[in-house]
């Protein structure tokens, strides 16, 4: 299905901590998964996000010790 009305996700469309929800109807959430640990981050944080602490792109790597 084309979405063409969907507003771009900003950083959250690369993030390493992030996981889409989609439901039944089509809807997209994007569920910030550093909120379970953080309560600096909201679940379901506000589109397009522009910039946030917590950004990691996808495919990084972890931090060492």
């Amino acid at each position: 299905m084309t979405r063409p009305h969907a507003p771009p996700a900003g950083l959250c469309g690369s993030c390493a901590h992030v996981r889409i929800v989609e439901t039944r109807k089509g809807s997209r959430f994007f569920l910030c998964q550093l909120s379970e640990t953080d309560p600096r981050f909201p679940k379901y944080p506000r589109i397009p996000v522009l910039r946030c602490a917590g950004f990691v792109p996808v495919g990084a790597a972890p931090d060492g010790p």
